[in-house]
């Protein structure tokens, strides 16, 4: 499609460039070739009459011109992507939809496989492709690819919706067969305890445990951290380990392996994670149908 003599596709490459993306990547992202990427530049080099980007050794350097195009560009974009995706109706019993939903092990294993449950009920021919948090979730929802993230209060991110979805608290695990532990737990021996614990990546934030049992000035003897929160529970097993973790998965946990589940014995902050959307989403049918179902199953929670 051409506006004021300029092809708009041009600007779809001109918004990968402007984020920093190579030649080459934006190929790749594309399913381009970097020849057509190449030729793309030029037509907007001539339309612009601006060099756009310059070669600072490997990386291409945007001109002042071409920093000044950078908002504009997103928004059109943004504002197109809106236009298209707007439905008049959606009906999920006949619905063929692909959803992208970012989130925790945590999320997916105590509340997303409920979800999944009842949406194979209810809408059969909907997909959904779910990821882990990770230093990706931000482009991913920044940039429309992540329909919907699931995250903590707190670490929701600016200029895009959320609602609250549920609350949890925290309890301590252990292994059925030590026998060092009873039925209740007290703050000594929590202290003195060997713990696991979850490593959420270096750049990610402090997990909610953690962060309250260093504002109470707790400072454990913490022996594994394990990849994910899920993997913490196998971890336990056939040792005298402790773990502090999610009360629900906690529960579940308990069902499927041999584990004690027992109150914490230092006051940990209960915390509600939150549905998160892309802004540009708020009036597409299908995804707003999505947003009210999984509040709903939220509320059964």
């Amino acid at each position: 499609m051409r506006f004021h003599r300029l092809d708009l596709n041009l600007l779809v490459i001109l918004d990968h460039l402007l984020q920093g993306r190579t030649v080459s990547e934006t190929a790749r992202i594309l399913s381009l070739t970097q020849p057509a990427i190449s030729n793309s530049l030029s037509r907007l080099r001539v339309h612009f009459e601006d060099e756009l980007f310059v070669s600072v050794g490997r990386r291409l350097e945007p001109t002042p011109f071409a920093k000044s195009l950078a908002d504009p560009v997103k928004t059109a974009l943004e504002e197109i992507e809106r236009i298209i995706i707007t439905r008049s109706d959606f009906d999920p019993a006949t619905a063929e939809r692909d959803f992208t939903i970012v989130c925790s092990d945590y999320v997916y294993s105590a509340f997303l496989t409920r979800v999944i449950r009842r949406l194979a009920e209810v809408a059969p021919n909907i997909n959904l492709l779910v990821l882990l948090n990770s230093e990706m979730t931000s482009p991913l929802l920044n940039e429309g690819q992540a329909d919907f993230l699931i995250t903590p209060q707190g670490l929701t991110f600016p200029l895009h919706p959320h609602v609250p979805l549920f609350s949890d608290d925290f309890s301590c695990i252990v292994w059925s067969g030590n026998a060092e532990v009873g039925d209740v737990l007290t703050a000594e021996a929590y202290l003195n305890m060997r713990h696991v614990s979850v490593t959420l990546g270096p750049k990610n934030p402090r997990h909610i445990e953690q962060k309250s049992l260093d504002m109470l000035g707790i400072d454990r003897r913490i022996v594994v951290f394990a990849p994910t929160f899920n993997a913490v529970a196998d971890t336990i097993i056939g040792t005298p380990y402790i773990a502090t973790v999610h009360s629900r998965t906690a529960r579940l946990f308990a069902e499927r392996l041999p584990l004690k589940v027992l109150k914490a014995p230092v006051p940990i902050a209960t915390f509600t994670e939150c549905l998160q959307w892309h802004r540009n989403k708020d009036n597409d049918a299908g995804t707003l149908w999505l947003k009210e179902f999984l509040v709903s199953c939220a509320r059964d929670f």
